[in-house]
């Protein structure tokens, strides 16, 4: 019985940790921190050719 609830605690202590470092993944999605010419290029399409 007792090593049923570690197991249980264990899994959810996994499952949280997995779920924090997802949203840190989809933050750092939303606040990229790229240099100027990748975002003008990449995501912002305000260039048309790659500056060299």
């Amino acid at each position: 019985m007792k090593n049923n609830l570690v197991a249980k605690v264990l899994l959810y202590a996994a499952s949280g940790c997995l779920v924090l470092f997802y949203l840190y993944v989809i933050y750092l999605g939303f606040q990229p921190q790229v240099s100027d010419e990748y975002r003008a290029y990449y995501i912002e399409h305000t260039i048309s050719q790659w500056p060299y």
